[in-house]
């Protein structure tokens, strides 16, 4: 299982396989995970990571506590294009970012991630 952050309607909530947690954006907007893999379980009640955008192109996740050294995040954001941007599964202590430059730019509140064991 894996743990994702983002903003989704409760029937795509419903049909995810990973752990999924809606942030304070649109929750209009449909999204399903980009990444499997084992869920990693939070070491503390306040396991969290941060999140920044630019609202032009990019989404960025990061900077995770409250999880096992050893979890990996990766950031991921719907494109205007259509198309998903996924950044590369880094540690999570360090930020992932996901970049639609070339694919439209960023749909504002569809940045997410998952936090991977």
């Amino acid at each position: 299982m894996s743990r994702m952050r983002t903003t989704l309607t409760p029937m795509a909530m419903a049909a995810a396989t990973g752990t999924l947690v809606a942030t304070a954006a649109t929750p209009s907007v449909a999204a399903t995970p980009v990444a499997t893999g084992a869920q990693a379980a939070p070491t503390t009640a306040s396991s969290d990571c941060r999140h920044w955008t630019d609202n032009i192109n990019t989404y960025g996740a990061g900077a995770c506590t409250g999880f096992p050294s050893r979890a990996k995040v990766q950031a991921s954001a719907k494109c205007k294009n259509g198309q998903w941007a996924v950044g590369n599964k880094v540690a999570a202590t360090n930020w992932s970012y996901a970049y639609c430059a070339g694919k439209g730019g960023y749909v504002v509140g569809t940045g997410g991630y998952i936090v991977f064991d």
